[in-house]
């Protein structure tokens, strides 16, 4: 796992939970998204932020809905990894 890409969709989710002013668990990979204290519409307001601030990964990437936090964290991390790759080749 990226530890880099986990630690913005941590803060990411911290943000989120936050502005609602619920309680935060302590978040880890293996933490469930729906443990996070997400609900749906926090799930879509996550992915918005994290394509813009990671890398934009397709829709039917995400309809796939990764279960942890980890796993949502290696889904963006391997979508910047194309795009930088796509960066590099465009140069």
């Amino acid at each position: 796992m990226n530890q880099a890409v986990f630690d913005i969709v941590a803060q990411a989710v911290r943000a989120i939970v936050a502005e609602r002013g619920d309680a935060l668990a302590e978040l880890k990979p293996e933490t469930s998204i729906s443990a996070s204290g997400l609900d749906s519409l926090d799930v879509a307001t996550l992915t918005v932020q994290l394509d813009e601030q990671i890398a934009k990964v397709p829709e039917q990437e995400l309809r796939q809905y990764p279960q942890t936090l980890g796993k949502l964290a290696d889904l963006y991390a391997r979508y910047r990894e194309l795009q930088q790759g796509a960066e590099v080749l465009q140069s």
